[in-house]
């Protein structure tokens, strides 16, 4: 990293996640936003935006619907979040030259923002308007954007969107969001606009309803994914076959290279989404092409032959994560290495592990950051839901991420197991960075 990477970088880390409050939540509106991006030209016009939001699932479907695009000959670029090891993965192709230049850019912006008596930028605004800027600069079909948090106070509700998406809807950020899968779903549903069609995935009866009650208030066409008949063929400890059929199209025999059952969902989800937007049926082997250069790290990610790391950090995705190893990893030994955000609902996620998939052993680290909880303390959760299930399992404790992953990895590799790592995106980002490091 050059020293101009790192004082953006620096610079961009010391920034607020959130601007002022509002309607009593702590997050910002979008009128500030709107106006430094007017003082950027409106970078964020220049192309046409697909806009996807929900809990889980995102960047996946972001993925899979990208893949689709460029297998049709479009130019397609993506905007995601969070970023596991370097910041400059939320930007899809950007140098850390072109980085600087457009942090450069946005924070002469801001700076005139505030001598204009605006705000400057929360963190992630920030980071989208760099984004925007980048993206301005090349000739481009399509841009993928993915909401941070929520949906209709995020900074990419600026967007006007050819297609919005929004996939599983759970419980998450209920500080911010609500405490409810319908309020939640409220705000996701937020980036739906006057007449532009939302294709929508939510996994849930009372989020449908929220979002097709937005739908028909602002005249949008709302395709709902769970009309969709799909059902996977073939489950191997490499692939999932699947086929799907709608009322006017089918696919038959597709296959794709993971073991997350979950990404089933996420595929059907971006093939619906690539038919509604290109207004077509797309040819099966443009398809299969799409899903075999599918690749988003982090999720059911195998690191080596025993080693799979998943960024599930709610519950929902927990039960998801859940059934992939048990689908994907019956007859293993297996062992889970954990660690949580302290903001986190984690008490429901320990208890579904504990209850659902046999362990032989559980390692509990701690995250390197202010959102940090002891190991210890989660740990003796753990051992609490263990004696319920009255299964013999052995829990560790170790704060240091890289001393715990290496016990676990080495006890793991004596037995000839599986050790899985969960918990946290940020987690899977220190693991990922450590065993790069170890080959």
């Amino acid at each position: 990293m050059n020293n101009s990477m790192k004082e953006a970088e620096d610079y961009i880390n010391q920034i607020p996640l959130f601007g002022p409050h509002t309607e009593g939540r702590n997050k910002s509106g979008n009128e500030n936003l709107e106006a430094v991006m007017a003082l950027l030209g409106n970078p964020h016009l220049a192309h046409k935006a697909i806009h996807v939001a929900g809990t889980n699932g995102k960047g996946s479907t972001v993925q899979f619907l990208r893949a689709i695009l460029t297998e049709e000959g479009y130019r397609v670029r993506t905007f995601t979040s969070p970023h596991l090891i370097s910041i400059t993965e939320r930007i899809e192709g950007i140098t850390e030259e072109e980085f600087v230049e457009c942090y450069q850019i946005v924070r002469n912006a801001c700076e005139h923002a505030v001598q204009k008596n605006l705000q400057h930028l929360s963190y992630f605004e920030f980071l989208f308007a760099m984004a925007a800027v980048y993206f301005s600069k090349l000739e481009l079909d399509y841009v993928i954007y993915e909401t941070g948090l929520g949906g209709r106070l995020d900074a990419t509700n600026v967007l006007v969107p050819v297609l919005t998406i929004i996939t599983e809807i759970g419980l998450d950020h209920m500080k911010y969001l609500g405490n409810t899968i319908e309020a939640i779903a409220g705000e996701k549903a937020g980036i739906i606009k006057t007449g532009v069609p939302v294709v929508y995935h939510t996994g849930s009866l009372e989020a449908d309803a929220v979002v097709k009650n937005q739908a028909e208030a602002l005249a949008a066409e709302a395709i709902n994914v769970a009309n969709v008949e799909y059902n996977i063929d073939e489950f191997t400890d490499k692939t999932i076959d699947f086929s799907m059929y709608s009322r006017y199209y089918s696919y038959n025999g597709l296959r794709l290279d993971s073991v997350a059952t979950y990404q089933v969902d996420n595929a059907v989800t971006a093939i619906t989404a690539g038919t509604v937007l290109l207004g077509r049926q797309i040819a099966q082997e443009k398809i299969q092409l799409a899903l075999d250069a599918f690749f988003w790290p982090g999720r059911m990610e195998k690191l080596n032959g025993n080693i799979v790391i998943d960024g599930a950090h709610n519950e929902s995705a927990i039960e998801r994560f859940t059934e992939s190893v048990n689908a994907g990893y019956a007859d293993r030994e297996k062992t889970l290495l954990f660690a949580v955000a302290g903001d986190k609902d984690y008490e429901p996620m320990i208890a579904y592990l504990m209850q659902n998939l046999e362990v032989e052993a559980v390692y509990v680290t701690s995250l390197d950051s202010d959102r940090a909880i002891s190991a210890e303390y989660i740990a003796a959760l753990f051992r609490d839901c263990a004696k319920k299930t009255e299964r013999n399992v052995h829990v560790y404790a170790d704060n240091d991420i890289r001393s715990c992953f290496a016990e676990a990895y080495a006890a793991v590799e004596a037995r000839g197991g599986m050790l899985f790592c969960v918990g946290s995106l940020y987690l899977i980002g220190k693991i990922k960075d450590i065993w790069e490091e170890t080959v």
